[in-house]
């Protein structure tokens, strides 16, 4: 044991005594290195890593998805989880004149991306039969012809500060910084941190014409991520991919009935219409819709009937029919198809011919209609279901106590006595069931992990 310390100790000496200048060097180096290294690299620039996202659809710069414009800024209200408005821009607001002038205030913190305050004269309002008066710096006034109760949710969308020329400035988090066109249309956007020492990366978004397109992208590695799709495609069987699912509660997928032809309307059109809502087994259904509003609404009412599946109680409604049909078409769009095919099984137990027309757009005719709808954030829904919007009112519903309730609804400015309105609007809907609510759509966002 002693000859072997000694040995080492011999061969540490001689080693130290041959590269003596290189060691002490090298010690100097490290503990320099050591000291002073990090302020360095602190001093270089940050090298922000870039996040590329798919969206679907086609937009122009001034209508870009809301998905991207709220990183870019907010509306002179925001809306929460329950859809009641809550401080945007504006930090408070009144409504005055029984609802027919809303006076906003804005908030004096805040400040555009160009760093010049927040002021009444650089928000651009369009409002149809409306007007918008700036009465100072802080505070912007509406007058409508007609009092309105969902203006304050309306006006949620983001705004940017309007200047000739200027290119979304807004005051979020995020900046543009660059956009590139295909004639009138984006191709693409990217947006940078507002904070130049923020660590957070760069945002940008590819917008394609198709989900497949989308998919496709997403394979060649143009982008990491492709967001809110309907479909994964063979995407799903991938390997090293996040594939996450979310329930879209801001659209539900809905049946309607043409209440205006002679197949639907009367005592025996509403005997059809709840037998075939019976007859459809909705428990298929992961995130099921039983109303026109999101169950997260503040307006929702959870006691309206559910229709739940009951096959005896919808041939014992059907019997009732004075002229029973022997056949009814089903129109729906291509990516609704699976379930227009779960519905024509449901309505043969009836003893129904079914016939699915599928179409690239809503017809002008049809005696069923199988679509998405989208659920405004307001509780409102007086486009959809009063009988003078014969544009939107799918169902072609026309029935006197709704319109009155859809009316006083709009026009009420208390929340519980809305609320009231509304939870008799959607009871009395679901009692005539002019159409059959279904399920919220789900989307997915695939991710390489």
């Amino acid at each position: 044991m002693y000859k072997k310390l000694r040995f080492a100790a011999r061969l540490t000496t001689a080693l130290f005594t041959k590269y003596y200048l290189a060691i002490i060097l090298g010690l100097v180096l490290g503990i320099a290195s050591f000291i002073g290294l990090p302020p360095l690299l602190a001093r270089l620039p940050y090298i922000r890593p870039t996040i590329t996202t798919a969206l679907v659809g086609r937009f122009t710069e001034k209508e870009l998805p809301n998905t991207v414009l709220q990183k870019m800024s907010i509306g002179l209200t925001t809306i929460g989880e329950s859809g009641v408005p809550a401080p945007g821009l504006a930090q408070s607001w009144e409504a005055t004149d029984s609802g027919k002038v809303y006076i906003f205030t804005l908030s004096p913190d805040l400040r555009w991306h160009d760093g010049t305050s927040v002021k009444s004269s650089d928000i651009s309002l369009n409002f149809k039969d409306a007007e918008v008066e700036i009465r100072d710096d802080t505070h912007l006034q509406i007058k409508l012809q007609n009092p309105f109760a969902p203006l304050a949710s309306i006006v949620a969308r983001p705004l940017f500060k309007s200047e000739k020329n200027s290119r979304l400035v807004g005051v979020g988090s995020y900046k543009l910084r660059s956009v590139r066109k295909n004639g009138s249309f984006v191709e693409s956007i990217i947006l940078a941190p507002i904070e130049k020492d923020s660590k957070l990366p760069l945002l940008k978004y590819n917008f394609y014409a198709t989900q497949s397109q989308a998919r496709t992208a997403f394979k060649l590695g143009l982008v990491q991520i492709v967001s809110s799709v309907s479909e994964t495609g063979d995407l799903a069987s991938w390997p090293n991919l996040e594939v996450a699912n979310q329930v879209a509660i801001d659209r539900h997928v809905v049946l309607f009935f043409d209440t205006s032809g002679d197949l639907f309307s009367g005592a025996s059109g509403k005997n059809l219409r709840l037998a075939l809502n019976y007859a459809i087994d909705k428990s298929r259904y992961q995130a099921r819709s039983i109303g026109p509003l999101s169950s997260s609404s503040w307006a929702f009412n959870n006691t309206i009937r559910k229709y739940d599946f009951d096959l005896k109680r919808a041939k014992d409604l059907f019997s009732k029919v004075e002229k029973q049909p022997e056949e009814i078409d089903l129109v729906t769009l291509p990516i609704y198809e699976q379930a227009a095919n779960q519905i024509k099984t449901d309505w043969e137990a009836l003893g129904l011919k079914v016939n699915i027309k599928v179409n690239q757009d809503i017809p002008d005719k049809y005696e069923a209609l199988l679509v998405a709808q989208v659920i405004p954030t307001d509780p409102d829904q007086y486009n959809f279901w009063h009988s003078t919007q014969t544009g939107t009112n799918l169902s072609r519903f026309n029935n006197p106590r709704i319109d009155k309730l859809l009316e006083d609804g709009r026009k009420t400015l208390d929340l519980t006595e809305r609320k009231k309105l509304y939870a008799d609007f959607q009871r009395f809907l679901l009692d005539e069931s002019p159409a059959v609510f279904l399920y919220f759509p789900e989307t997915y966002t695939i991710t390489k992990k």
